[in-house]
């Protein structure tokens, strides 16, 4: 369950799984109230301000923030200071104390992932084609061939992201999510009826669960998703679908304690 909390009065999500593991991970997500991402003019100072206010607020040092130009990729990069070049990347994993990332959304799948064994963390973007090349999955193998992670271990939180009944897609869409998932032994249940609803010739996937069972199907056993979705919930969040491409974001905020 996705819970409000507020910084200086302006509203954030947080997770409750997540939130047991406050004293090592800070994480949260911004609404229309806390954003820190537009290109509209009218509220650059707004954003920037509230950047400031973010970072003063959970401490968050310039050099030790690792942000990405994201490209709908499943390229994920660890974080380290002599990192380099950050283009062409939708995924972050932190593992030093101190080290923070910030990604952002507007109905694309926003997933954390947190291993408190190792205090080792990820933040991924995963819209369709993200989702299609399974960047969940992806993160959890990352983590377990570079940090020894097990699956049964890592906490998983699935942000706000665009919801089923306001993502129509067609059929190409569907053949590329479906083909990344297994429905073998390992899930016998066949869930594809949760997750692909057809109406005429149009497909209307759930993102965030897709994702979760692709986690499910790696070994992660503890999942939140958001109950929250962008298009539905465009009072307090940004949607990209249902305000005709706005430039504005909700970002993750992650931080290694």
């Amino acid at each position: 369950m996705f819970y409000f909390d507020a910084i200086k009065n302006k509203k954030i999500l947080k997770s409750d799984e997540l939130s047991k593991f406050d004293a090592h991970l800070k994480h949260f997500f911004t609404t229309k109230e806390s954003f820190i991402k537009t290109e509209e003019s009218n509220f650059i100072n707004i954003a920037n301000a509230n950047r400031e206010l973010i970072l003063d607020y959970i401490k968050i040092e310039s050099e030790n923030l690792f942000e990405i130009k994201q490209t709908h990729s499943t390229n994920i990069k660890i974080w380290h200071k002599s990192i380099g070049t950050t283009n062409d990347t939708d995924g972050v994993i932190l593992y030093n104390p101190g080290s923070a990332t910030i990604l952002n959304f507007a109905d694309c799948t926003p997933v954390i992932l947190y291993d408190p064994k190792n205090n080792i963390a990820a933040g991924l973007h995963a819209g369709w084609r993200g989702t299609a090349g399974a960047i969940s999955r992806l993160g959890v193998n990352l983590m377990k061939e570079k940090f020894n992670s097990k699956p049964e271990n890592i906490i998983a939180a699935i942000g706000p992201c665009i919801g089923q009944r306001d993502f129509e897609t067609g059929y190409e869409v569907y053949e590329a999510l479906k083909n990344t998932l297994e429905f073998t032994s390992k899930n016998p249940q066949n869930k594809e009826h949760e997750l692909f609803q057809f109406k005429d010739d149009k497909v209307y996937p759930n993102l965030a669960g897709i994702n979760a069972q692709q986690l499910i199907e790696e070994g992660v056993k503890t999942i939140d998703i958001s109950q929250f979705e962008t298009y539905k919930d465009n009072d307090i969040l940004f949607s990209y679908r249902a305000e005709n491409g706005t430039t504005s974001r909700i970002s993750m905020v992650l931080k290694l304690v």
